[in-house]
This record gives structure tokens, sequence and C-alpha cells, in this order.
């Protein structure tokens, strides 16, 4: 199953926009655009960013401008923002591709009398940033690497499949990954395989690959820890991916935990081809963000910092209500 594929650098810059319907500003005024950048406009995670932004835009009566590059590359993102800047929209909302390289464009917009939030993934300290709102990634990590002891309690060899090896959020869960089999005891029990974490750049195809290639490389494996949803986008393809280890995994002698929870990642669970996830709120990032923006921009409240959008644990136990 494909969902995406990656493209060459001329081309990846698209920008898709959302406007909304809200109530009308006063006559003669301007409608005030908010612009939400994720990493990459068509990580389907992010529609949930999306969706939230557009509906507290309309409430407010304000335009949510969704837009962003089409593959998670640091540098087409940065030229998305660069354009936002030069029309000087109201107030920016950013995932960061690379917490360090998006520094020096935050700068700019904040020089230019933009305010900047991030959410989902943060920039580098010392960017000007309002807030970081969304997901304690650190803690999602623990939660993930301890769902993973459970899974595997005699332990083994493991890979893990994250994003881009730039992104703050992703290595702050790879730490959690590790301290959480750490805190649970278990950590002398598992081996990481020479080369993880392995970084899809949050390809769904490559992602799968990846997989696969573990696999291959290590006839032995006994587990895959995803810090992010990105193979399991894919079901029909990760299903034929874990085909080698499905006896394993009804013995209980193959895990494998991943971030998320959509629709396709808990039905997955349902039957059986993932132990636990570890679920973020992505709506609650696009409502929160806009709002933040908009609270700023009109009242000059700042936002707190950071935002903490919580965590949602599935297992086998809650599955079904997730899925309702």
């Amino acid at each position: 199953m494909r969902i995406w594929r990656g493209v060459g650098f001329a081309i990846v810059v698209a920008a898709v926009s959302a406007g909304l319907l809200g109530t009308a500003p006063a006559s003669g005024a301007k409608r005030m655009t908010f612009a939400v950048v994720p990493k990459a406009i068509n990580n389907p995670f992010f529609n949930f960013v999306r969706d939230g932004c557009q509906a507290e835009a309309s409430k407010l009566g304000v335009t949510c401008e969704y837009t962003g590059p089409t593959v998670t590359e640091i540098q087409p993102q940065i030229q998305v923002l660069e354009s936002l800047i030069q029309r000087h929209v109201d107030g920016l909302a950013i995932s960061a591709v690379d917490g360090k390289a998006v520094v020096p464009v935050i700068k700019r917009a904040i020089a230019a009398g933009i305010p900047v939030v991030m959410f989902d993934s943060d920039a580098a300290p010392g960017s000007g940033r309002l807030a970081f709102i969304g997901t304690n990634n650190y803690r999602g990590g623990l939660a993930l690497g301890k769902a993973f002891a459970r899974a595997l309690p005699g332990g083994g060899k493991y890979a893990i499949i994250t994003g881009g090896l730039g992104a703050e959020n992703l290595n702050e869960r790879i730490k959690g990954v590790h301290d959480g089999l750490k805190q649970a005891g278990v950590a002398e029990k598992f081996t990481e395989v020479s080369g993880s974490p392995f970084p899809c750049n949050d390809d769904i195809n490559r992602a799968v690959q990846l997989i696969e290639q573990a696999l291959t490389a290590h006839p032995d494996l006994s587990g895959i820890v995803a810090v992010g949803g990105w193979p399991l986008f894919a079901p029909e393809a990760y299903k034929q991916a874990l085909r080698p280890k499905a006896a394993a995994m009804r013995a209980g002698k193959f895990a494998v935990v991943s971030f998320d929870t959509l629709k396709p990642e808990l039905e997955l669970l349902k039957a059986g081809y993932v132990s636990t996830l570890v679920g973020q709120r992505p709506y609650q990032m696009g409502v929160d963000s806009i709002l933040a923006l908009y609270n700023y921009v009109t009242k000059k409240i700042k936002p707190k910092d950071p935002t903490d959008t919580g965590l949602d644990i599935v297992t086998q136990a809650n599955v079904g209500r997730f899925l309702k």
C-alpha cells in the first residue's frame, strides 16, 4: 500500500491553505490569519491538527491557514515559513522538522512582529518562541519503553523506527524509551541493534521497508519500537512486513509498540499486530495553537509554556473504547 512517495527537492514545497468561515469581522476590519505549518502536509497525523485549528479559528472569527512542505525536510519548511513572513501573517504555529535549523527563521519572524508558537516538535532553546504546545514527548517515550518491557519480559534484540534524526520531539521520545526500559528494571535484557534508531523521514513506505530490512538483517529480532505511527499508517503493507514474525507474535515472543492512535493503528492493535499504542492529541494541538496566538495578539496574554495536550495509553483492554 503506497501512501506517498519522496520527490526531488525542487518540487517538494507545496502550500495548501484552508480558509475558514466564522464570525464576520467588523466592517473594514482585516480578518486575522494564523498559519499552522506541520513537518509535512501529507502526513495523516497532522490532518487532526488542521481540523482542530480550523474549528477553533471558526469560533474566533479568524482564518487558519494550513500550509507546509510535502516531505519532511527542513529547507522546504524554511521556504514555506519565509513566504509566510513576507506576507506578514498574524502568527505562526510550527512543528519543526529540525529544532536547531529552524531557529534563525523563527527569530526573523519575531523580528518582523509575528509571534510564534511551536506544536508537536519544539525548536531548540533560544529561538524566542512563545511556547511549546503538544505532547510531553519524554513522558510518552517513558510510557512506550515500559510498555515494551511488559510486552517482552524476557527481553531480546530490538530496533527503533524514528522520523527525522534532527526532530527534537522524536529524540526526546527515544531517550524516554531507553529510560523506560531502565526504570522497568529490564534494560540489561534488551539489546538495540546496530544502526538503530532508523530514520524514515516521516515516509510511510520507507518505515515499512525499514521493518523489513531489520527483520532480514536480524532474524532473531524480538521487537520493534516506533516513536511515530508511520509504518502502521499502511496497515496491509505493515502486516505483510511482519509476516515472518506472526507465530512469534501470537506466542508473545515478538512485540511492537508505537506512538499515535489513528484509526488504522487502533484496528491493528485490536487484531493483535501491536501490543500498546501511546496516543497524542493532535486535534487539541491545533485548537490550543490558534487560541494561544489569538490571545497573545489581541490581549497580550502569553500562553503557558509548555502547554501539555496529554497522552493516551491504549491496550487490548481499552482499544474498543478508542475505536468508538
